[in-house]
């Protein structure tokens, strides 16, 4: 699908930057010149789909521009729409009568204005589909709920990045006719509407099994620990207050994208265990064993220590307490904890350098860490957000919200207990490759078909990369079987080292490995697979029974769905062409998968 270009001519900064951020809402590429001379010299240049042309201009105004354009041969039949302003009395008329195709009025209605540009876009034979309806792969679907249209314009131009895509909706039943048409990942959601409030959206969508796993951010100028409680109790994930700090809800945004994909994954695994269509109901973590999750409270403070274990007494809870940094490492370095509360003010080490250090454990990086301070500057939210904390708590605390946050915490750590013991319980079944402990070639297959499916479905890419052991049959030959298949199995665990908890690594067949990248591109694959070629060649192998070591390398390719493959069996076979040619310019390299435009030839990236 060709993407249609608007070229904007306007001279006034802000306007220009909001007629930017709605055409970005709307999937189009947008040129920009802020006078009527470098307008014409970009419509040559770039020949766009529809230009937008301000009619007060300093120098030549946009009626002697749009007259220019419609009389060159090659630009006039591109349509122009005026931007003008009640203001200014005749404008409209004038404009018509200058050859322009429409006009629209500033300000400008931004519930309507992509409607109306659309109407202005002449479809091609191979895209009769709106840019609105057409979703770029790989970005985030964003609503954005609220009833004020300065706020909404405010958070579109926070959250104006290539893989976002927002869409909007001006009160409570507005947004649950969108959610019921387009697949989401995220809503921001005010609270205080007219009809029906925030809370009450959030408790329809969360008692609906389709949309119930959709994380929802509420944003009001309500700010106390009850409006805040009341929140997250309806089942909303987040709460924040206005005015919004755009790394915050950057920060926070990322939390629960991460979440959701952790759900979807779980999702997706069980589905390929039980050879399930990909249609399923949603799944919840298990309960843990013995109905208890282990909490861990790092504070020094008698009192704030006393509050904070009368507020989360549960039999559903184990909790555990210490009041130093140095004594919080060592106990969670003998024991495994689901979530800790950590004071940031603490003797010794403080609470940043011991959420930095949790975060680097192997057997404690999945814990939910919960930073508590007095400090409510949002530098200090930042930083520990940067270091690893999943959340963050202002004395004093009020205990609804701490109750409501933990639970929604818990729930994250219980998604990936689920990923974690999806794997665990297959160790001794016939999903898993006896020799490398990794997924075998037939669970591939069907994950690997659930997860383009689910692409399809929302709109994301898949990526595989195909891994196979240069000049193994000599290895083979010279060392032995034993020797070879200790590499093999070194080599699996180096390739699980090197990938993300919810990709998929598994043996194809032979000396043949192949690792999926849910919402992987082009560049994550390249970057993935660099990193796994360069663990492999760095460092040697040691085989049981001899003195030296064994260099080892590997070929790698990759294609992306469904940017390179329509199907999956046409994935598979594209990253394997990649990997053969890899092997075939010298092995011990990287080639990706390069779509050319019509009529050129195909090419790869070679990454050696």
């Amino acid at each position: 699908m060709t993407t249609p270009t608007v070229l904007v001519i306007e001279d006034n900064a802000k306007n220009m930057k909001l007629v930017r951020l709605l055409l970005q809402m709307g999937d189009f590429r947008v040129r920009e010149a802020v006078d009527a001379e470098k307008g014409l010299t970009l419509a040559k240049q770039e020949r766009p789909d529809l230009i937008l042309m301000d009619i007060q201009l300093p120098g030549m105004d946009g009626l002697q521009a749009t007259g220019l354009i419609k009389a060159d041969p090659h630009l006039g039949a591109i349509p122009v729409v005026a931007l003008t302003s009640y203001a200014m009395e005749g404008d409209k008329a004038c404009a018509l009568e200058a050859g322009c195709d429409g006009y629209i009025t500033k300000p400008i209605d931004t519930e309507r204005f992509l409607d109306v540009i659309q109407t202005y876009i002449r479809p091609t034979s191979n895209d009769e589909a709106s840019p609105r309806q057409a979703r770029q792969h790989n970005t985030t679907r964003i609503l954005i709920v609220d009833d004020d249209p300065k706020n909404v314009k405010l958070m579109c131009g926070m959250l104006n990045r290539e893989d976002y895509e927002l869409s909007t909706a001006a009160d409570g039943f507005s947004a649950l006719e969108r959610v019921r048409e387009t697949p989401l990942d995220l809503i921001l959601l005010d609270v205080m509407m007219p009809g029906m409030d925030g809370y009450e959206v959030t408790r329809r969508l969360k008692a609906d099994a389709e949309t119930k796993s959709i994380p929802i951010i509420l944003i009001t100028a309500l700010d106390s620990p009850d409006d805040r409680a009341r929140g997250l109790e309806a089942g909303a994930e987040e709460f924040l207050t206005k005015p919004v700090n755009p790394v915050e809800i950057e920060a926070r945004i990322q939390s629960m994208l991460k979440l959701k994909r952790y759900r979807d994954q779980l999702v997706i695994r069980a589905s390929s265990e039980d050879q399930a269509c990909s249609d399923v109901a949603v799944v919840e973590p298990p309960a843990p064993a013995g109905n208890s999750r282990h909490i861990l409270i790092v504070e020094d403070d008698p009192k704030d220590l006393k509050l904070l274990q009368s507020h989360l007494i549960s039999p559903d809870y184990s909790i555990e307490f210490v009041r130093n940094g140095s004594d919080a490492i060592e106990t969670i370095s003998r024991r495994q904890f689901d979530l800790i509360l950590l004071d940031i003010l603490l003797p010794g080490m403080d609470g940043f350098e011991i959420c930095r250090r949790i975060k680097q454990m192997d057997d404690a990086r999945d814990t939910q860490v919960v930073l508590i301070t007095c400090l409510s500057d949002m530098e200090n939210k930042i930083r520990g957000v940067e270091l690893g904390a999943d959340d963050y708590l202002i004395k004093p605390i009020e205990p609804r919200e701490l109750q409501a946050r933990v639970r929604v915490l818990l729930k994250k750590k219980a998604y990936l207990d689920s990923l974690h013991a999806h794997y665990a319980q297959a160790l001794n079944s016939a999903l898993l490759d006896g020799l490398t402990g990794l997924y075998n070639h037939a669970y591939l297959k069907r994950f690997l078909d659930l997860e383009i499916k689910r692409s399809q479905r929302q709109g994301h890419s898949t990526s595989l990369l195909m891994i196979d052991l240069d000049n193994f049959k000599q290895i083979n030959d010279s060392l032995g079987h034993m020797a070879g298949d200790a590499i093999l199995r070194e080599v699996a665990r180096r390739v699980k080292d090197s990938i993300r908890e919810i990709d998929v690594a598994a043996r194809y067949g032979g000396e043949e490995f192949a690792v999926v990248l849910p919402y992987g591109d082009s560049q994550a694959l390249r970057k993935v697979g660099e990193r796994i070629r360069g663990l492999i060649e760095d460092r040697p192998f040691l085989i049981p029974g001899r003195e030296d070591d064994q260099q080892v390398t590997v070929s790698v390719g990759g294609a992306v769905y469904p940017t390179d493959a329509a199907t999956v069996d046409a994935l598979i076979d594209t990253a394997d062409r990649m990997l053969y040619q890899a092997k075939r310019d010298g092995k011990n390299r990287v080639v990706i998968f390069e779509p050319q435009a019509p009529g050129q030839p195909t090419l790869a990236m070679n990454l050696q």
